[in-house]
């Protein structure tokens, strides 16, 4: 019975502060990978680890929606055997349900945080969130496009390209700092590239506004 307990203290902590929960899984998979081993099995056992971190995060927002919960529970099993399997299929399709699974959580949490009954730290803490998971779905798209158009993106002499790339790729172009060591090189990969110039602004934009007019409606309230 106190294990029971227990288990249910953690899955509600976990629920309470999933919004971090989240955010730190991805904070872990842009910063971290860089600083571990050569060996590129290690790196990849830890991008594996935290695609399951991330996926754990997401059921936790998710839970109560029954279609959510199956393809939680699916992405997690593709990210597993994948992890023995290694197939490009198999790490497209995983990416592709953590990129769903994201994007119905985001829209979710920030659906709650505009809402007058929460705080404003919550809005702040969504809004940060949402630019990040901006940022790793255009990695995983830029992934799965060289992969399936092989040539898409010309890269400085001697670097191979990973997903850890992709995202670092899909981050400096959101960002609009465009360092030139990776360069979109066919119509869909600049497509792609434009998407994601276009969504970081766009979403800077569109946040700032939803916080001040939270921020009006809140102190007309008080």
């Amino acid at each position: 019975m106190d294990k029971l307990s227990d288990k249910l203290r953690i899955f509600k902590f976990a629920v309470k502060h999933r919004v971090w929960f989240l955010l730190i899984s991805i904070l872990m998979l842009i910063i971290i990978p860089p600083y571990l081993s050569e060996n590129p099995d290690v790196v990849d056992f830890y991008v594996k680890l935290d695609f399951l971190l991330i996926v754990l995060a997401c059921f936790f927002i998710i839970h109560h929606n029954p279609w959510s919960r199956y393809l939680s529970i699916l992405t997690f099993l593709l990210v597993i055997i994948d992890k023995f399997l290694e197939h490009d299929v198999l790490n497209y399709l995983s990416q592709v349900g953590i990129s769903i699974l994201i994007f119905n959580a985001f829209f979710l949490v920030l659906r709650e945080a505009i809402s007058l009954k929460s705080e404003s730290r919550n809005m702040i803490l969504v809004s940060i969130t949402g630019y990040f998971i901006i940022g790793l779905i255009g990695g995983f798209f830029a992934d799965g496009l060289d992969q399936m158009y092989p040539g898409s993106y010309s890269y400085s002499t001697g670097m191979e390209l990973e997903v850890y790339n992709y995202i670092y790729f899909s981050f400096v172009t959101m960002t609009t700092l465009g360092y030139g060591d990776i360069i979109p090189v066919n119509n869909k990969s600049q497509s792609l590239a434009l998407i994601l110039v276009m969504s970081g602004q766009l979403y800077l934009s569109v946040i700032i506004a939803i916080n001040i007019s939270k921020f009006l409606q809140t102190k007309t309230k008080n």
